[in-house]
């Protein structure tokens, strides 16, 4: 019996350490093509360099498929070694795409921006066409013609961000002002009311002279919009004093809310027994403080920009390569990208030295629960995408609460949370290795915003998630 049990015990040991080491050899083998395709990503070379990109995808899945049916390794690491090459080629075309053709990129965005893909699908889908031959036509090095493919696209995209214009926003906001018309909401407010029509006539006007400068109509629009619905608020709300369904004190403390919302924001208590003018005076003098820092920080960067430049150029003069400053900007770059994953609400990139800290502010767990959320997966997703532009980063995911509920049960909760984050992204990282990244929780011990308020409360409520350098 004891011979058998040691028998089974050296045969777990055995498969484990060769799980172990089919791991590093596939994280060695991979790593250099799941970089570049992670830059390349970065880089939207998918639409900027769909040749070359494509071209790498292929070689990259040939070489996963021969790994995964255990082919010659030799095979594998030819796919990879073609895989890279591939895709740094259209990581740089896609980077001369973006000088290029910024004017033509900058139109499919706003043309997007306004749903043209399904309000004017056919101009939108020929400046598509357009703009696929100027990509392809650059991959072939021939720069004016691509340019003037791009040009076209150009026009097209504006063409059919005006049709998405006039055929959404236009009759959407008409339809606004013709509710809060039929709402009566003129009795109630007038003023706001009439704001609306001024600035659907001027926007009417704009689109009429100037067929193709959208970004003044299409604010306008978006404006006589939100003025619209803002009348039928006022209207509402003051309907329902009348009503006697809104009482004086009800309407007053609605007032109060945002003022407290953004004092919570600020890390302030707003407290309005003198009025609102005091918390709105302590509110303007913090932002007037963050400026200043702000202004300061400014300073101290472009100072450190001039030392760089100057010791850049010293280096130079005396024959030194500058490898340091070298990589200090391709880190900064790195995690300039990475940064513009995230919105505001979702995430903040912070940098800790050689470390990368993603504060995901956007993360909500239900009350109590350790559940991932299926509405965490889009952030979840962006996550993902960070960790892969740091390969042979630790990933640490950590934990918080507020100071809400016994200190016990806000150091379990912050655990087990931390681990629901660790097993979602090992089971959705399958080039994630279970060694490479660890889970901690440290409940309400580390606040970074001030308890007692509500706002405060719910930045503590955090997951970080720590991209450590490696050798640290």
């Amino acid at each position: 019996m004891r011979n058998r049990f040691l028998s089974l015990l050296f045969l777990f040991f055995s498969i484990s350490a060769a799980s172990v080491f089919a791991d590093e050899l596939e994280n060695t083998l991979f790593a250099p093509a799941r970089s570049a395709l992670a830059e390349a990503q970065n880089e939207l070379a998918d639409v900027l360099a769909p040749v070359s990109y494509a071209k790498g995808v292929a070689a990259y899945q040939s070489a996963r498929t021969r790994y995964e049916r255990k082919q010659n390794v030799s095979k594998v690491e030819k796919d990879l070694d073609e895989a890279t090459q591939f895709l740094r080629l259209a990581t740089k075309t896609a980077k001369v795409a973006q000088m290029s053709f910024k004017a033509a990129l900058q139109a499919r965005t706003d043309a997007k921006g306004v749903d043209a893909m399904a309000l004017a699908t056919e101009t939108w889908e020929k400046a598509e066409t357009r703009f696929l031959l100027a990509t392809k036509t650059l991959e072939t090095g021939s720069l004016e013609r691509a340019q003037s493919k791009a040009d076209d696209a150009e026009t097209l995209y504006r063409e059919a961000e005006l049709i998405a214009i006039k055929g959404n926003y236009l009759n959407q906001t008409r339809a606004k002002i013709e509710e809060a018309a039929a709402l009566k909401v003129k009795r109630y407010a007038p003023e706001t009311f009439a704001k609306a029509n001024d600035l659907l006539t001027a926007a009417e006007t704009e689109l009429s002279e100037n067929r193709y400068d959208t970004d003044k109509p299409r604010a306008l629009v978006k404006e006589a919009f939100y003025e619209a619905k803002h009348a039928i608020y006022l209207a509402d709300q003051l309907e329902a004093l009348k009503r006697k369904e809104l009482t004086q004190e009800q309407l007053l403390l609605q007032q109060e809310l945002p003022v407290a919302t953004i004092a919570g924001e600020l890390d302030l208590v707003a407290e309005f027994d003198q009025g609102s003018e005091v918390p709105v005076a302590a509110i303007i003098n913090r932002i007037q403080q963050l400026t200043a820092d702000s202004h300061e920080l400014d300073e101290l960067k472009a100072r450190y920009a001039q030392l760089d430049q100057e010791f850049a150029a010293l280096e130079t003069k005396v024959g030194i390569q500058s490898e340091r400053l070298k990589q200090e900007e391709e880190a900064r770059e790195r995690l300039r990208r990475v940064s513009d994953y995230f919105r505001r609400d979702e995430a903040m990139v912070l940098s800790q030295g050689d470390n990368v800290l993603i504060r995901m502010v956007g993360l909500n767990f239900d009350p109590g629960s350790a559940q991932v959320n299926a509405s965490n997966y889009a952030l979840l997703q962006k996550v993902e995408q960070a960790v892969r532009m740091y390969p042979g980063y630790t990933v640490v995911v950590e934990g918080h609460t507020d100071s809400f509920g016994s200190t016990q049960a806000n150091q379990t909760l912050s655990e087990d949370r931390a681990n629901a984050v660790r097993q979602y992204l090992l089971v959705n990282m399958n080039d994630l290795a279970a060694g490479a990244i660890e889970a901690y929780g440290y409940g309400e011990s580390q606040p970074i915003a001030n308890n007692e308020t509500r706002e405060g409360r719910k930045r503590n409520r955090r997951i970080d998630v720590l991209l450590k350098a490696p050798g640290i």
